[in-house]
Order: structure tokens, then C-alpha cells, then sequence
């Protein structure tokens, strides 16, 4: 059985290519795909050719088929012999950023730990991107307990529309987000998920919490003027820090971001937040474009004009 891919060739090339239905193994699942949804920073670096992590650095092309998909939900087809928790039928969502093969793909293969059962009241839009939303949660995670505190995110992409809400569920007393587009900012706010605001309309206000979703060596500086006890950078950090003296003796804790193992809790807060927190994940899927028109979809993503961009791989490949 034959299926459509796409494939990165070159900085600025993409194909459609056809490839063999993955055949699964003892321990996984195979997924029909429903819905996949664009990373932005992988989907603008790979198709750019410059490396996600080392900006001087290129990827080596052609990327492995379906690359860098791996924002997923879709529909159990087939389970392996050693597979205890799915079954054909089931519906899912990825959680781990799979190696090999890219998700750009009509079916994939994934371990059962990879991947998350979705109950009904979830729809397979609102859980496309729920590894981004894992990873957010295990950034917030290292916060402690943010109950009580008030909290500044900055940087109005996915990972700050998401950051934001799950701080508000977890308990924080006050979250703003910051950002310099005017058309994330407009937006944000309309969608009542919160308040954002330009960063230079913060001027002396304060905030117990920092969470950076930027990376940029500014956003996360400007969140050192404001903020007084804790800044954990979830966005790769690009550029140099200056960390004052008055930071060190006001106790003031900068940290990366850790990823860990996302346990049996974390997923049913997840899920808890989706389907029963009011957690509104599908805000950040605001275009569709079909495979064909990838260039078009990564461009959308370049000038900020699309949060994320969604293809449905049965019908996107023509």
C-alpha cells in the first residue's frame, strides 16, 4: 500500500513524493493521520536551510521524507502484537517529537508512549498541536507552585497563547502577555484568552514570574527589568544575556528549559484542561493551506501572518 509525503530537497524545494505504508512492529501503532500542523521555527529554518539550533549551520538535505512534521492527531489503523493501551479505531494525538520519518505524511508509526487517546469531547483540531502544549507544560512545571503569583509571558506565538491559559488554570493570580506585533497582540485580546500588551506598555509594572516564549536574548532581557524571583526561556535562546549584579542579590533565578518524561498526571491535566478548563488550543491553528502550496504556508509563517498553518494529509497532497 502505497501513501504521499512531502519532502524538503533542498533550502526552498520541496516534492510530493509516494512511499510504502510504514509496516508496524512488535510495540507500535499505526496512525492515519487526520490533521498535522506546522512548527513554526522548524517549518521556517528547515525550508530556509539554516539549522534550528546553530544558525551557521545547515541541514543536511534532502530531510528524512515527512520532515519536519510531527504535530499530529488522527486514527489508530493497526497495533503490533505487544501493544496493550490502543486499538483500531481509537482516536489520538502525538506527543513526542518522533525521530525518522516526518509527519508530513498520510500515515505514521508511533510507540504507545508517543502518543495520547483522545476522548470525544476533543476534537482532533484542538489536539493536533498538544505535544507543543506538553512541552509548554513541562516549561511551566519548573515554576513550582504558581498559585498566587502573577506571571508575565512573553512572546504572543503558540507556545505564549498556550502558556498563558494553562498559567491562568494552574492558579496563577495575574497573567500578561507581552509581544511588539500589534495584529498578535489585537488578537489575543479579542479572543479573551488573556491580556497582552506592547512590551514598551509595561513600563514600571512588576511581576513575580517570567516565562519567555521569544528566545530572543532582548525579550528575555527585557523580562529580567520586570520581573523579580523566577524566568524559565522556553524559546531557543538566540544572543547574549546581561545579568546585573542587583539580580544576584535580589535572588532573581534564570533558567533554561527541561524537558522531562511527561507521566500518567501530567496527561490527564492536559486533557483536563482541554476538555473541561475552558483551554482553547485551536486559536492557534488560524490557516490552511494544502502540501502543494508548503512555500506558501512557510511564508505565512515568516511574515507573522499565520500563528500555525494545518494540512489534512487525506485530501492536502493533490
Amino acid at each position: 500500500m502505497k501513501m504521499k509525503m512531502l519532502q524538503i530537497t533542498a533550502p526552498g524545494e520541496f516534492n510530493i513524493i509516494e512511499a510504502d505504508v510504514p509496516k508496524v512492529k512488535d510495540h507500535q501503532v499505526l496512525v492515519e493521520i487526520e490533521i498535522v500542523a506546522t512548527c513554526p521555527r522548524w517549518d521556517i529554518n528547515m525550508l530556509g536551510g539554516r539549522d534550528m539550533f546553530d544558525y551557521s549551520k545547515s541541514p543536511e538535505y534532502p530531510l528524512p521524507p515527512g520532515w519536519p512534521g510531527h504535530e499530529v492527531a488522527g486514527v489508530v489503523r493497526e497495533v503490533g502484537s505487544g501493544v496493550q493501551g490502543f486499538k483500531p479505531g481509537d482516536r489520538i494525538a502525538a506527543l513526542e517529537h518522533i525521530m525518522g520519518d516526518g509527519a508530513y505524511a498520510q500515515f505514521i508509526c508511533y510507540q504507545e508512549h508517543e502518543i495520547i487517546k483522545l476522548p470525544d469531547t476533543i476534537s482532533s483540531k484542538q489536539a493536533v498541536s498538544f505535544e507543543l502544549l506538553k512541552c509548554v507544560m513541562i516549561g511551566l512545571s519548573q515554576f513550582g507552585d504558581i498559585r498566587g503569583k502573577s506571571m508575565v509571558v512573553s512572546g504572543m506565538g503558540p507556545a505564549g497563547m498556550l502558556g498563558m491559559q494553562v498559567a491562568k488554570i494552574w492558579g496563577a493570580s495575574e497573567v500578561v502577555g507581552v509581544d511588539v506585533n500589534e495584529e498578535r497582540i489585537k488578537y489575543v485580546n479579542e479572543l479573551g484568552i488573556g491580556v497582552a500588551m506592547h512590551t514598551d506598555q509595561v513600563e514600571s509594572r512588576r511581576f513575580t514570574l517570567g516565562y519567555d516564549c521569544v528566545g530572543a536574548a532582548p525579550s528575555v532581557q527585557n523580562l529580567l527589568r520586570i520581573v523579580d524571583r523566577h524566568i524559565v526561556i522556553f524559546g531557543v535562546l538566540k544572543g547574549t544575556l546581561q545579568y546585573d549584579e542587583h539580580l544576584w542579590f535580589q535572588g532573581m533565578k534564570l533558567e533554561s528549559y527541561k524537558y522531562r518524561r511527561f507521566n500518567e498526571r501530567d496527561r490527564e491535566l492536559l486533557i483536563d484542561a482541554v476538555a473541561n478548563q475552558g483551554l482553547n488550543t485551536e486559536c492557534i491553528q488560524t490557516h490552511h493551506v494544502p502540501f502543494t502550496n508548503y512555500q506558501e504556508a512557510v511564508d505565512l509563517l515568516k511574515s507573522q501572518t499565520a500563528i500555525k498553518v494545518h494540512f489534512y494529509p487525506g485530501k492536502d497532497f493533490s
